[in-house]
Protein backbone atom coordinates (compact mmCIF):
# COMPACT_ATOMS: atom_id res chain seq x y z
CA UNK A 1 0.00 0.00 0.00
CA UNK A 2 2.49 2.46 0.86
CA UNK A 3 4.73 1.41 -2.46
CA UNK A 4 1.58 2.70 -4.39
CA UNK A 5 1.04 5.84 -2.37
CA UNK A 6 4.50 6.96 -2.66
CA UNK A 7 4.54 5.61 -6.63
CA UNK A 8 1.55 8.30 -7.35
CA UNK A 9 2.98 10.94 -5.03
CA UNK A 10 6.04 10.71 -7.32
CA UNK A 11 3.79 10.82 -10.76
CA UNK A 12 1.77 14.05 -8.78
CA UNK A 13 5.29 15.74 -8.79
CA UNK A 14 6.16 14.95 -12.34
CA UNK A 15 3.16 16.34 -13.49
CA UNK A 16 3.03 18.85 -11.61
CA UNK A 17 6.29 19.98 -12.62
CA UNK A 18 5.54 19.16 -16.49
CA UNK A 19 2.19 21.68 -15.89
CA UNK A 20 4.45 24.40 -15.17
CA UNK A 21 6.67 24.24 -17.50
CA UNK A 22 3.99 24.35 -20.17
CA UNK A 23 2.90 27.50 -18.54
CA UNK A 24 6.21 28.71 -18.37
CA UNK A 25 6.39 27.99 -21.92
CA UNK A 26 2.79 29.76 -22.94
CA UNK A 27 4.05 32.91 -21.41
CA UNK A 28 7.11 32.70 -23.51
CA UNK A 29 4.97 32.28 -26.65
CA UNK A 30 2.54 35.00 -25.82
CA UNK A 31 5.68 37.39 -25.16
CA UNK A 32 7.02 36.07 -28.94
CA UNK A 33 3.72 36.66 -30.41
CA UNK A 34 3.38 40.51 -29.01
CA UNK A 35 6.92 41.24 -29.60
CA UNK A 36 6.54 39.60 -33.47
CA UNK A 37 3.04 42.25 -33.51
CA UNK A 38 5.36 45.22 -32.63
CA UNK A 39 8.07 44.41 -35.08
CA UNK A 40 5.40 44.59 -37.64
CA UNK A 41 3.80 47.55 -36.46
CA UNK A 42 7.16 49.42 -36.52
CA UNK A 43 8.30 47.57 -39.70
CA UNK A 44 5.36 49.27 -41.88
CA UNK A 45 6.94 52.69 -40.86
CA UNK A 46 3.50 54.22 -40.98
CA UNK A 47 4.01 57.94 -41.76
CA UNK A 48 1.23 60.00 -40.57
CA UNK A 49 -0.12 59.60 -36.96
CA UNK A 50 -3.47 61.24 -37.32
CA UNK A 51 -6.23 59.37 -39.75
CA UNK A 52 -6.03 61.76 -43.12
CA UNK A 53 -9.71 61.51 -43.38
CA UNK A 54 -11.20 61.58 -39.72
CA UNK A 55 -8.43 63.72 -37.68
CA UNK A 56 -8.19 60.04 -35.13
CA UNK A 57 -5.22 59.03 -33.66
CA UNK A 58 -3.79 56.11 -36.57
CA UNK A 59 -4.59 52.58 -35.63
CA UNK A 60 -2.03 50.27 -36.64
CA UNK A 61 -3.53 47.10 -36.56
CA UNK A 62 -5.71 49.06 -39.73
CA UNK A 63 -4.74 48.25 -43.20
CA UNK A 64 -2.06 50.63 -44.61
CA UNK A 65 -2.33 52.31 -48.27
CA UNK A 66 1.21 53.48 -49.87
CA UNK A 67 1.07 56.60 -51.61
CA UNK A 68 3.70 58.58 -53.71
CA UNK A 69 6.06 56.44 -51.51
CA UNK A 70 4.62 56.66 -47.93
CA UNK A 71 2.80 54.73 -46.27
CA UNK A 72 -0.39 56.42 -45.48
CA UNK A 73 -2.13 55.04 -41.97
CA UNK A 74 -5.67 55.50 -40.97
CA UNK A 75 -8.02 54.99 -38.24
CA UNK A 76 -10.53 52.68 -39.41
CA UNK A 77 -11.29 50.50 -42.77
CA UNK A 78 -13.93 52.80 -44.27
CA UNK A 79 -11.37 55.60 -43.89
CA UNK A 80 -9.38 54.00 -46.98
CA UNK A 81 -12.62 53.98 -49.29
CA UNK A 82 -12.56 57.28 -48.73
CA UNK A 83 -9.06 58.67 -49.14
CA UNK A 84 -8.44 56.19 -52.03
CA UNK A 85 -11.37 58.31 -53.94
CA UNK A 86 -9.42 61.94 -53.52
CA UNK A 87 -5.81 61.11 -51.47
CA UNK A 88 -4.94 64.88 -52.34
CA UNK A 89 -8.02 66.02 -50.81
CA UNK A 90 -7.10 64.11 -48.29
CA UNK A 91 -3.42 64.64 -47.78
CA UNK A 92 -3.96 68.31 -47.29
CA UNK A 93 -5.39 68.25 -44.31
CA UNK A 94 -2.43 66.64 -42.08
CA UNK A 95 0.81 68.66 -41.63
CA UNK A 96 3.96 68.10 -43.06
CA UNK A 97 5.14 65.52 -40.63
CA UNK A 98 1.42 63.76 -40.96
CA UNK A 99 1.38 64.48 -36.97
CA UNK A 100 -1.55 67.32 -36.52
CA UNK A 101 -4.52 67.67 -38.67
CA UNK A 102 -4.69 71.38 -40.29
CA UNK A 103 -7.74 70.59 -42.22
CA UNK A 104 -7.34 73.65 -44.97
Amino acid sequence: MKKIFLTLVVIFIIAGLGYSQSVKSNSLNEKKVKSKITEQIESKKIWNAICPVMGEPVDPEVKTVEYKGKVIGFCCKSCIKKFLKEPEKYLKNLSDDGKKLIKN
